[in-house]
């Protein structure tokens, strides 16, 4: 979409008389820019300066998360939602380290808040019989972002 917004704009513009400032070009292709930029971020979370636990969703499906790394700044609240509503089966979302269990029956949505304390990166699976060695695992990198 963004593309053919931009494609009428210079179409519209000529280079000896064009309708629009230079500076509304200026601000449209940072307001595309920060578009892009923040559509493949879904896993970096908790920004500095953000008080309020943010919410990160992981989507399970048949022996795999969505996204498969998730990244929390250490120490600030984040409020973990395990998206099991298109799964075929119970799943769950086990983190020893950090003493953090979320199951989540077939079609159900759970959420728990917790502050990951420890910066380092931790593997995170779902500890059902099988499910680990099927490849249901991801990782929790926990830093300053």
């Amino acid at each position: 979409m963004a593309a053919r917004v931009v494609g009428k704009i210079m179409a519209e513009c000529k280079v000896s008389a064009c309708k629009f400032p230079i500076g509304t070009f200026v601000m449209f292709g940072l307001a595309v820019i920060a578009m892009l930029s923040s559509a493949g971020a879904e896993d970096i979370l908790a920004p500095l300066g953000e008080t309020k636990p943010v919410e990160v969703t992981i989507v399970s499906t048949e022996f795999n998360y969505m996204p498969k790394t998730v990244r929390v700044t250490a120490g600030r609240a984040v409020t973990l939602i395990l998206d099991n509503s298109g799964a075929e089966t119970e799943h769950g979302i086990d983190l020893p380290t950090f003493d953090f269990h979320l199951r989540a029956r077939l079609g159900e949505v759970v959420r728990r808040t917790f502050v990951f304390n420890k910066p380092g990166k931790y593997i995170f699976n779902c500890d059902l019989p099988g499910h680990t060695e099927a490849g249901m695992n991801g990782t929790l990198v926990v830093g300053a972002f």
